[in-house]
């Protein structure tokens, strides 16, 4: 069977855009949410740079394989502890 071929469109894209900048402002939201964090939250976010460098901040709003979870969304629960035992080991090249 033969599909016919139709260019993309602004049109076809755009929800598609919509959607990814929807998702994106409710990761911005949340990241906002750690500004003057508990010490636990700040550890967790300086060991992230420190990890990762200036991409670190991309790590804590990925879902994480391992954390079944976004970090970002573990540390807003409080349970800093998983997310800082996976970037000892991520440090480490100590892969779970």
């Amino acid at each position: 069977m033969t599909e016919i071929f139709r260019p993309y469109t602004a049109q076809m894209v755009d929800p598609l855009v919509d959607h990814a900048i929807t998702h994106l402002e409710e990761k911005i939201e949340k990241l906002k949410s750690l500004q003057g964090a508990e010490p636990e939250i700040a550890t967790v976010i300086g060991r992230t740079s420190e990890v990762f460098g200036n991409r670190g901040v991309l790590w804590l709003v990925q879902h994480n394989r391992v954390l079944e979870a976004t970090p970002l969304d573990l540390i807003l629960r409080g349970n800093t502890d998983l997310a800082l035992l996976l970037l000892i080991q991520i440090e480490h090249g100590v892969y779970p």
